[in-house]
């Protein structure tokens, strides 16, 4: 069990706002970008580095071995539904971690299960939440998409802190790049931070982050990056997501199908060329580890290759 996760820490201190142009890894960003944009700040009370967990599995009992509280994450998939989510992030945030609830907007059956969600986070000294549109086929109520809660979210008398969402710098399988970006613009306003997609190919990611930023998307940037993962955890994940869920998760993850065949020499160098980028001029304010449930792996790995001290916040200020 960790110690205490240090919730308190001010987040109305000061804010960075970020000119646009030439930025880490520079050299090979381009200088088509509006020079006197600014992006947001990161909210202080989220660490720069957070981790993925499943709500299944390993997950709290590999939390519970970590020796200092981290900021993880609470998926939400079709076969657990929000309920299940809230109930495995309240028992991680016990151990003493900071802990971002994954909210599933077709996964919300009516007001009154969103108004039972955000009291039940609030009782768990939940927060804060990233927000996605979910796989589950059709929506069980109202929200068909994350726009459709977004507003309400923000309105509600047990508003989260902050409220993140989803970005995917290299495309969806099922939904046209226009709609995306269009998306991104519209939910932009409402969000403290967009989390992106799986990232494999940092020239792609940079890409992406100067087109939105010379679109005018000002909300810092959390990048996807992949855990340490091997063909059997895949698998196993398979069976206790679902198939069909799985299928989805996986499309939407460019790359992921060399995800098992990568090495260590393969994800140091992708770290390498990612972590420059933070603070940057294309405003990555952190990162964020899809571990697959091989939390202690994950973090010793990126650990131990420099990318964070146990404890590092972000320091950058709030966005409100």
């Amino acid at each position: 069990m960790v110690g205490a996760s240090g919730d308190s820490r001010d987040d109305r201190s000061g804010c960075i706002a970020y000119p646009f142009g030439r930025g880490k890894p520079a050299e090979r960003a381009s200088r088509a970008v509006r020079a006197d944009a600014t992006v947001s700040c990161m909210p202080s009370t989220l660490d720069h580095v957070r981790y993925e967990t499943l709500p299944f599995g390993s997950a709290e009992r590999e939390a519970a071995e970590l020796t200092h509280p981290l900021t993880l994450t609470v998926t939400c998939s079709p076969k657990h539904g929000n309920d299940h989510t809230l109930e495995v992030a309240a028992r991680l945030r016990a151990l003493g971690h900071t802990v971002v609830c994954h909210l599933a907007t077709r996964m919300v059956s009516s007001p009154e299960h969103l108004d039972r969600l955000l009291a039940g986070m609030r009782a768990a000294d939940l927060h804060d939440v990233f927000l996605v549109g979910g796989d589950h086929p059709e929506p069980l109520g109202p929200y068909a998409r994350a726009l459709d809660l977004l507003p309400v979210l923000r309105e509600h008398p047990d508003a989260p802190r902050t409220i993140g969402v989803t970005a995917y710098p290299e495309g969806h399988p099922m939904i046209a790049a226009d709609v995306l970006a269009d998306d991104l613009r519209l939910k932009a306003p409402y969000a403290d931070y967009m989390v992106t997609q799986m990232c494999f190919h940092a020239d792609a990611l940079v890409r992406w982050l100067e087109q939105v930023r010379g679109e005018g998307v000002s909300v810092p940037a959390v990048v996807g990056l992949p855990g340490i993962v091997d063909r059997k955890r895949l698998l196993e994940i398979s069976v206790k997501v679902g198939v069909g869920a799985s299928i989805s998760f996986l499309r939407k993850q460019h790359g992921i199908g060399k995800l098992a065949l990568r090495s260590h020499s393969t994800a140091e160098q992708l770290l390498a060329e990612v972590a420059p980028l933070r603070g940057g001029a294309l405003g990555v304010a952190g990162f964020h580890f899809f571990t697959f449930n091989r939390i202690l792996d994950t973090v010793a790995f990126y650990e131990r290759n420099g990318l964070s001290e146990p404890g590092e916040v972000v320091t950058v200020g709030s966005v409100r």
